[in-house]
């Protein structure tokens, strides 16, 4: 079966200095739209835990973000990220690669090597 990778920043802290990272439901709601269909991996340019914009937690308590935060297979996920690296990313064994959104990825993933790489195959 495809799977769908999922690409999330790795960037906590805008130009400005102010936090940021991923956003919790440009996460969450296409998680659980996917996961009942495809076996989704976690990808990131530094790996496991990349960070979250703490403003997405505070703003958003619907039903899908607030399981998002504490559901094990999600945090599995989370903590066992893939190095956003072509050596460890064969593109053929996705169906799709989905980027979650927010401030943060335009401060790496735009220019990340190995991003344009996967993006481009």
């Amino acid at each position: 079966m495809s799977r769908i990778l999922f690409v999330f920043t790795s960037v906590s802290k805008t130009l400005l200095g102010n936090p940021t990272g991923w956003y919790l439901p440009e996460a969450a709601h296409p998680y659980y739209v996917l996961a009942p269909h495809f076996p989704i991996d976690f990808a990131a340019p530094h790996g496991p835990n990349p960070p979250i914009d703490q403003s997405s937690v505070e703003n958003f308590k619907d039903e899908d973000s607030t399981k998002f935060l504490v559901d094990p297979t999600v945090q599995s996920l989370l903590a066992n990220a893939t190095l956003l690296d072509l050596k460890n990313i064969n593109v053929n064994d996705y169906a799709a690669i989905f980027y979650v959104g927010g401030h943060g990825p335009v401060l790496d993933l735009a220019t990340d090597a190995s991003n344009i790489a996967v993006a481009n195959e």
